[in-house]
């Protein structure tokens, strides 16, 4: 079974953790979800509470195939921030393994430097601090092993992108139908 990180931080965007989450176990991915502060804790930035799994500092990055960072003004001020999931960013990175970021997330990986020669999108506005080959505007960019999207409104169309980067497309495309998406 494939397993994929979250890298949580207080005020994280709801629906850019939620669908994804949803939609990857879905798929049969494991999740695991790893709180960046010493709290198990994590606020998201419109009210919703969850207990993560893991502490980051406690977790071991060799386990993941893929990482991925939700969006939220507060929550990637936090994610920023923190140390640790710039080097968590960097072993992924370095390891050819999967990234994942949406909304304003992509900043943190601008911040690591892997967006340097990869083509990226991010929230409307935030563009003006990402460091990247080339910003695209498109609502999901694949570039590498890297995945960047826009938004809480592109997070359905960014879930089903990266379950057809880890598992193919006709697993995409059962998920898809499964959930109604577009």
């Amino acid at each position: 079974m494939k397993t994929i990180l979250f890298l949580m931080a207080d005020g994280f965007e709801e629906t850019e953790f939620v669908t994804p989450f949803d939609y990857w176990q879905r798929a049969g991915f494991e999740v695991v979800l790893s709180s960046i502060s010493d709290s198990l804790t994590v606020h998201g930035a419109h009210g919703l509470k969850i207990e993560a799994d893991i502490l980051l500092q406690d977790v071991e990055l060799a386990d993941f195939v893929a990482l991925f960072l939700p969006g939220g003004g507060p929550g990637v001020k936090n994610l920023l921030a923190s140390a640790p999931v710039e080097k968590a960013i960097l072993d992924f990175y370095e390891s050819d393994r999967y990234i994942f970021a949406i909304c304003a997330a992509p900043l943190v990986l601008s911040k690591a430097g892997i967006l340097a020669n990869l083509a990226a999108t991010c929230y409307p506005g935030c563009e003006k601090d990402l460091l990247c080959r080339e910003f695209l505007e498109n609502r999901v960019v694949l570039d590498g092993n890297v995945v960047t999207s826009r938004g809480a409104g592109t997070a359905e169309e960014f879930a089903l992108e990266c379950i057809a980067v880890l598992e193919g497309v006709d697993l995409k495309e059962s998920i898809r139908q499964q959930v109604v998406a577009r």
